[in-house]
């Protein structure tokens, strides 16, 4: 997905329009005809071509060689340090640079030989298929810097080789409004960094044990599905996101004494409210991000076009609550 050694120092154009005294491209000028030029090759080929003794130029016949090998070559001007970090880019691991970089001049910045996401998509074949066959495709892959906005092309202390931790990483792009078409995403680091209670799923373990980072058939770049509406029928397939981490008990047993707090004696109120033909989506309730009420619960949720208010209110061995479906009613274990 990324891209090797060459971007560390320096390697921005030289002068377009630079006085180029260089003899070798009289013949060889070709190799600078792109918009950015690499440094070294505008100003001296010798900085990387020495004559390997033999008559120059013959056809077919290569009179100079490199003055070192690949990467070494590249590290005697940039820096090195950065394979040295926990996760490296496989082509910066194996000394390829040239797998990502025109070595001589590029149409783009930074030397690379094509742009990202096409140069990622040259080896990352599986995630250019996901991206191609999925209706659903994060932006971060298709602004600015494409997959650099998240990964770092050559090495990191994160795995992956990303740019930073999560739920860091994607707090850098949601920490703010987003419109995306007709809908618009909430500031979700502001609701969660500023809520009481956080899903466990987030704190433990980022963003992406729910959201597919790259692309999804499933609405909200979900990972599995999960229902989109106010209804839906109480059925595992429609409920598999959530299951990842709950048991199905939550909502299947009718009576229980552990498979839910939310019950009154042992009758399950999840069953009374989700195992039904017009079952509620369990965000009629709760705030799937974060919330200042316990068990996650919402202060208010959409329905329709109005944002109902549930007004939940936690008892000494229960709790009360008074949505706009129903008037309020209290539970007891």
């Amino acid at each position: 997905m990324f891209f090797c050694c060459l971007l560390i120092v320096g390697i921005q154009s030289h002068a377009q329009n630079a006085t180029v005294s260089n003899k070798c491209l009289e013949c060889h000028g070709k190799l600078i005809e792109k918009k950015m030029i690499h440094k070294p090759v505008a100003e001296e080929c010798l900085s990387c071509h020495q004559s390997n003794g033999k008559e120059h130029p013959l056809e077919d016949v290569e009179g100079f060689a490199l003055v070192k090998d690949v990467p070494a070559l590249c590290y005697s001007c940039h820096e090195e340090k950065n394979i040295l970090k926990e996760e490296v880019h496989a082509p910066v691991k194996e000394g390829d640079c040239f797998s990502c970089h025109d070595v001589h001049s590029s149409k783009g910045e930074h030397l690379l030989s094509t742009a990202a996401p096409g140069l990622c998509y040259s080896c990352h074949t599986d995630l250019q298929n996901k991206v191609d066959s999925s209706s659903v495709v994060h932006s971060a892959i298709k602004i600015k810097k494409a997959c650099v906005n998240c990964h770092s092309p050559h090495s990191s202390a994160e795995k992956k080789i990303l740019q930073a931790a999560e739920p860091d990483l994607c707090y850098s792009c949601h920490d703010k409004t987003i419109a995306v078409g007709q809908r618009t995403i909430p500031d979700m680091k502001s609701m969660i960094v500023k809520s009481k209670y956080v899903h466990g799923a987030i704190e433990n373990n980022g963003c992406s044990v729910c959201h597919n980072p790259h692309a999804s058939n499933t609405k909200n770049l979900l990972s599995k599905s999960y229902p989109a509406g106010n209804y839906t029928a109480a059925q595992k397939q429609n409920y598999a996101l959530c299951l990842e981490c709950h048991e199905s008990t939550l909502y299947e047993d009718a009576q229980t004494s552990e498979s839910t707090g939310f019950r009154n004696g042992e009758t399950n109120m999840h069953f009374l409210h989700v195992n039904q033909p017009k079952g509620r989506n369990c965000s009629n309730c709760h705030s799937v991000h974060a919330s200042n009420n316990l068990y996650l619960i919402a202060d208010k949720v959409t329905f329709g076009e109005w944002k109902m208010p549930i007004k939940f209110v936690k008892l000494p061995k229960g709790g009360s609550c008074a949505p706009g479906c129903h008037t309020e009613k209290k539970y007891e274990r």
